[in-house]
């Protein structure tokens, strides 16, 4: 009789069984992204982060909209889930430094921005779902470029564990792009990339530069995983890094400790309408 050996993808307290035959954790992208695909985008999901202006020298609660909308402007993003709560970016936690539209407001006493909506939804969902926003519990990993939200109950502690270890790691690198910018088109599914790469994290450093897929699509950002045998047939992925846009260049950011700070929020206080309507 011939026996079949599998191999274990372990996440979120989901297990998937895979022919082992068919997957080295090493192995070729081309013969292996479906699986890492299926073993990690339960742990990926798009973050809409909106905002309006208020008026701060207003005697009772006063904000502004932009063109009649409830909201002034608005990101899309990718966030992560991990033990301790879920990663986001920049881009989610100040939406205002990344809208053209609020120049004219950045150094304004009168008019400052304040979050008013925080919403996800998974990569096969169609409709966000509302994401409690909790700016006391947000903490820098990396200046202005990544934060670590604290909340172990929004997602039940169901997602990964991070790790920022120096040292070379033979993991892969899950690219997430779309045909069109979210901001235009919010409902689209985006696709996974995924290549096998070798970096090596230097000691001091929080992130090493790596070159971008070769893709006329809109990348919206991506990770970097390092399966771990932790046991007989089973393999763990491990979250070593969040891939950052800067000056032209892709970067590894790792996922390391919190630092003191936290994004500037002003002087904020709640909105008028908080159950507001939900905007395409």
């Amino acid at each position: 009789m011939k026996n079949t050996i599998f191999l274990w993808f372990v996440f979120a307290g989901i297990t998937i069984h895979l022919p082992a035959q068919q997957l080295s954790p090493f192995g070729a992208a081309s013969a292996s992204q479906q699986f890492i695909e299926d073993a990690v985008k339960n742990g990926i999901f798009i973050l809409r982060r909106c905002y309006r202006l208020q008026d701060t020298t207003a005697q009772t609660p006063t904000y502004f909209g932009w063109q009649n909308q409830n909201w002034f402007g608005e990101t899309y993003s990718l966030g992560i889930k991990v033990k301790e709560g879920y990663y986001l970016s920049d881009k989610a936690a100040r939406p205002w430094i990344y809208d053209a539209k609020f120049e004219q407001y950045a150094t304004s006493d009168k008019l400052v921005p304040v979050i008013s909506a925080s919403e996800y939804k998974m990569m096969e969902d169609s409709i966000f779902t509302v994401l409690p926003n909790h700016d006391d519990r947000m903490k820098e990993i990396s200046a202005h470029r990544f934060y670590l939200a604290q909340d172990t109950a929004v997602f039940q502690q169901k997602g990964f564990y991070a790790d920022g270890s120096d040292g070379a790691k033979k993991g892969w690198l899950v690219w997430l792009v779309t045909d069109r910018l979210l901001e235009e088109q919010n409902h689209q599914t985006p696709e996974f990339l995924i290549y096998r790469s070798e970096l090596t994290f230097e000691s001091g450093k929080e992130s090493c530069e790596i070159k971008d897929p070769a893709t006329g699509k809109k990348i919206l950002g991506g990770f970097y995983f390092l399966p771990k045998f932790t046991d007989v047939g089973q393999i763990n992925f491990y979250l070593c890094g969040i891939l950052h846009h800067e000056n032209d260049k892709w970067h590894v950011v790792r996922p390391n400790s919190p630092v003191q700070t936290k994004p500037h929020q002003g002087a904020l206080t709640p909105i008028i309408d908080v159950n507001h309507k939900k905007t395409e």
